[in-house]
């Protein structure tokens, strides 16, 4: 079982080193040194379609990429990607039905419902979840992060996530620590504690 101060310190840890945001990558691997996993930069914008492009494409460009250089491999991760890290887990979970990902919308469906892995809390802090799922958002994407701190009244006041929102300010990464501005603003946001972290 994972401690709170080990979350904290490993989720703190990963800041700083200049992580691209990309989604469905990172957290494979909770044993990795950082949440990330080398991404082929060019093959994987090539995927993309052009509005994903387009919104990312200035992005890069602050982080000095140039997406199109075939040689070019980045650490990446996605917001999900980066709590599974920190909280000790493979964000894949394989099953007798096949592999399940642990993402932004099965982590908040779990903690409203089933509350296998993740249970729903309504006071934050630190080492918990502020999540919103997907569906009902009205956003391309959900998103989580990790409660860094709390104020008396239970809302958390800094988070530390992995964002495409962060690149967009020196220091140009991914993964930082902020206000939880984005999770207040957005009204399918719950907490949630992971039955992992002890």
């Amino acid at each position: 079982m994972t401690t709170t101060e080990q979350v904290l310190a490993r989720a703190s840890a990963a800041t700083g080193h200049a992580i691209l945001y990309w989604i469905g990558q990172g957290g494979r691997d909770p044993a990795a040194a950082l949440p990330s996993n080398p991404v082929r930069v060019a093959h994987e914008w090539a995927g993309l379609d052009r509005a994903h492009q387009q919104a990312l494409a200035p992005l890069a460009q602050a982080m000095g990429i140039d997406v199109h250089d075939p040689a070019l491999v980045r650490d990446a991760c996605d917001c999900s990607g980066f709590v599974c890290w920190a909280l000790g887990l493979a964000r894949v979970v394989p099953g007798p039905g096949g592999d399940a990902w642990i993402n932004t919308d099965s982590i908040w469906t779990d903690a409203q419902g089933p509350q296998r892995r993740f249970t729903r809390i309504e006071r934050a802090r630190p080492g918990a979840l502020v999540v919103y799922p997907q569906l009902g958002s009205g956003e391309d994407y959900g998103h989580v992060a990790i409660v860094v701190e709390a104020d008396a009244d239970g809302r958390a006041t800094r988070i530390v996530h992995c964002s495409a929102d962060n690149i967009e300010t020196a220091p140009h990464d991914a993964i930082k620590t902020t206000s939880p501005a984005k999770f207040e603003a957005q009204a399918r946001s719950i907490y949630a504690w992971c039955r992992d972290v002890g």
